[in-house]
């Protein structure tokens, strides 16, 4: 029999397993980054990796509760086998948009994990994920793609939920209580990243150390916003700035406030 099949059958059998917390990996991480996409996560990233206290592997966006998830927890383990004393974590963005029952079973396999969630205002959001689909997965040119197709891609689900960050924090906090769950902003990387690296470092409950670096650490392509497309993202997603200025204020506020005035 062919090796993968045989791979696939033992993760099925193990889940269930799993799921009532029997036949689960000793090593597992501590600690998730969920997202959001284009929101900071690969600056949180370096920067963790930096703590003599912490480990996250090398490769960045592990994708085990996502696209790998037919595959034996037990690999997924031994990718922070070295972690020995320090918190092993990963962070991937995509774990933001998981279904409920992969969320539950993420909860029972990893008791007690702590979450890292960054907010991007969702215009600045959505605009920087379709222009990094476009340049560095269809390989296009930016200025070759006119309004309409633009808006089209901004209006795919997939896109909208990434940046849905109330549904987000939603799904999430029925499974995970919210104390363990942080709230981080893009803003915070460019005006105050020791700030920001502070908060997770309590939040992880590691000592503070200074980061080497900062700034963003993969700025991708800057390319205008049509002011066409701007005014049709803005009134696709007043509901979604509406209520996240009445549920956090602070930085969402500022959101609203730019682009509704």
């Amino acid at each position: 029999m062919p090796r993968e099949p045989l791979v696939r059958l033992r993760s099925a059998i193990e889940k269930p397993l799993q799921r009532c917390g029997l036949f689960r990996p000793a090593t597992l991480p501590s600690f998730l980054g969920i997202g959001a996409q284009k929101s900071g996560t690969t600056w949180l990233h370096a920067r963790l990796r930096e703590h003599p206290s912490l480990f996250l592997p090398a490769e960045k966006e592990l994708h085990y509760f996502d696209w790998n998830f037919h595959r034996p927890l037990h690999g997924y383990a031994r990718r922070f086998a070295d972690a020995g004393d320090r918190l092993p974590g990963e962070i991937t963005p995509g774990y933001g948009m998981l279904s409920p029952d992969r969320i539950s079973f993420v909860a029972r396999v990893l008791p007690g994990v702590r979450l890292i969630y960054l907010m991007r205002d969702p215009v600045e959001r959505a605009w920087s994920q379709v222009v990094m689909n476009a340049i560095e997965i269809d390989g296009e040119d930016p200025d070759a793609v006119d309004h309409a197709t633009w808006l089209e891609r901004l209006g795919h689900p997939r896109v909208r939920r990434r940046g849905d960050h109330a549904a987000v924090i939603d799904a999430w906090s029925r499974h995970v209580p919210e104390d363990r769950i942080m709230i981080g902003w893009f803003e915070e990387i460019a005006e105050d990243p020791a700030g920001l690296l502070t908060r997770t470092h309590d939040f992880l409950g590691v000592e503070r150390i200074e980061a080497r670096e900062s700034g963003v650490v993969r700025p991708g392509r800057s390319v205008p916003m049509p002011d066409v497309v701007r005014e049709g993202l803005v009134t696709m997603l007043r509901p979604e700035l509406e209520g996240l200025a009445r549920r956090f204020g602070g930085p969402c506020e500022a959101w609203l406030a730019r682009w509704c005035g």
